[in-house]
């Protein structure tokens, strides 16, 4: 199964600041938020959209019908 690229380059670019910057809020920085489990959430989700940045598929933009990739 093919998985087809719904992201734009911009989209992709703004995921990945803001993956690193929920990494280092949940895993870096652990004064910023004091909850183990809520840090570990926040560093999951950078994790996970960090994930999504490198393919180029976002499961929750096929969910919605949204596709911001270059129609060819």
């Amino acid at each position: 199964m093919k998985i087809k690229n719904n992201m734009s380059w911009l989209d992709r670019i703004i995921r990945v600041f803001l993956s690193g910057i929920c990494i280092y809020i949940g895993f870096v920085d652990k004064s910023l938020i004091n909850d183990p489990l809520l840090g570990a959430l926040v560093g999951g989700f950078g994790i996970f959209n960090l994930l999504v940045f490198m393919v180029g598929f976002c499961p929750a933009y096929t969910l919605a019908g949204i596709n911001t990739a270059k129609k060819t």
